[in-house]
């Protein structure tokens, strides 16, 4: 079975977010994308997590530009997983799951852009990943890098005079974070355009059922069950046990 959604950083209701755990739960439930965020080590290498400290996460402290990768792989999460680097899930997740990069470059991260591009470049998973931001400046350092890069902004609304602004970088989607934002005269603008719309995160059952009116957006939830059950319920015996 497939289901067509981003499970938002793996299955993390379930399982810890962004560690390999989480992501192999979404590609057992199916699903087509997921999402991840992205951090760059003391040493320079991209690692998952969405915070830019461990503090929450792990049984460690601190801002995990101040710590190499095997510092950081010294803590743990949930007492027995690691902080992943971003090779780590690639790995896991190429020719399973397709990926959205949230790249959380708040302007201290030298090189990150160029870092993912190698990872990625490297594993031969150009085509299964998707990179985000909120930060233009680094998607215009992405552009640079390569043309084969699929990128695009992260807003928390569909602005379409954005998207005039973003077109020389020749973007290949748009990422919403709050579904209400959608505009329908919007999203035809878009579509009408050929550009793709996501938006995460989609959790209740109202929200997924406004998604459905839709169909052509990509949807990220971290209620996984619950979304199969609203956007593929013939696929869930009972209902019962997604909490219907």
């Amino acid at each position: 079975m497939t289901i067509r959604g981003i499970a938002h950083q793996g299955y993390s209701l379930k399982f810890p977010e962004n560690t390999l755990s989480s992501f192999q739960a979404a590609i057992d439930l199916g699903f087509t994308h997921t999402k991840l965020d992205v951090h760059l080590s003391k040493d320079g290498v991209p690692v998952v997590m969405h915070d830019h400290t461990i503090d929450r996460m792990t049984d460690g402290y601190g801002e995990i530009k101040n710590y190499t990768v095997k510092e950081l792989q010294n803590y743990t999460i949930n007492h027995d997983e690691k902080i992943p680097t971003l090779e780590e899930v690639l790995r896991l997740t190429k020719n399973r799951i397709k990926v959205f990069i949230e790249l959380k470059q708040t302007g201290f991260y030298h090189g990150l852009e160029l870092k993912v591009f190698e990872i990625l470049n490297q594993l031969e998973v150009l085509d299964q990943a998707y990179l985000v931001s909120f930060n233009h400046h680094s998607l215009a350092r992405l552009r640079v890098i390569s043309k084969k890069l699929q990128i695009g902004p992260l807003a928390n609304e569909l602005l379409p005079h954005e998207y005039e602004l973003l077109k020389p970088l020749n973007i290949s989607f748009y990422v919403v974070k709050h579904y209400r934002k959608l505009n329908k005269e919007y999203v035809n603008t878009f579509e009408k355009e050929g550009i793709p719309i996501a938006v995460w995160p989609v959790n209740t059952i109202d929200q997924m059922k406004q998604m459905q009116k839709f169909p052509k957006i990509l949807v990220g939830t971290d209620e996984l069950e619950k979304y199969q059950a609203i956007f593929y319920p013939e696929t869930v015996p009972n209902w019962q046990e997604v909490g219907m």
